[in-house]
Order: C-alpha cells, then structure tokens, then sequence
C-alpha cells in the first residue's frame, strides 16, 4: 500500500470508527480507460462531517514530505479567504488534533 493510501486508511478508520464522522472520499485515481483522474484536480481527498455537531472539514492529505499542487494550494487559498474549513493532514495524529481541537473527542 502507497503512504498516502495507508494515511488515508487509517485517518478514515479513525474518524468514522472513534471519532463517528462522516467520510466522504473524494481522493483522485487514475483511469488509464478515461485517460485521466475522475474528479476536479483541486478537491481535496476527504470531506468529514460529524453529524452530531455540524463540524466538517475539507482534508488534503499529504506524506510527511508530499507538497500541494498549485490547483491544490488555490483550492486552500480560497477557502481561507471564504472562511471555509480546510485541513492537511499528514498522518493520523494530525486528524486526531482536529478532532480534539474541536471538541469531538478528548485527549487521552
């Protein structure tokens, strides 16, 4: 399994099993049969909810080392210029601090 697949595994696995979010995975693939990726280059993989609260995010997830492309870094930049949740994560730590940080779960 590539890093960023097993990031996105384990950072899905815990949002929905311990956190109770929503995860809806927007991450790109390519499709040799369609000649390209199945989605607009600058949507971030995940988008998470958490019923209960409201609270949601766009997650761009990236190795420890991985950059943001420029459609990726535009995308970022216009949600922070609208207010509008955006998160890079870089292993699972990462969306446990949102979590915490929002008031989903308590630090352990």
């Amino acid at each position: 399994m590539k890093p960023e697949a097993r990031i996105s595994k384990d950072v899905q696995t815990l949002l929905r099993d311990t956190v109770g979010c929503y995860v809806a995975s927007l991450e790109q693939g390519y499709r040799k049969e369609r000649g390209g990726t199945r989605i607009t280059p600058d949507i971030p993989d995940l988008w998470v909810c958490h019923p209960p609260t409201g609270i949601w995010t766009w997650a761009e997830l990236k190795t420890p080392k991985g950059r943001l492309t420029t459609h990726q870094e535009g995308f970022r930049l216009m949600c922070e210029e609208a207010g509008i949740p955006w998160a890079l994560w870089r292993d699972v730590r990462d969306a446990w601090d949102w979590a915490v940080a929002n008031g989903l779960i308590e630090e352990a």
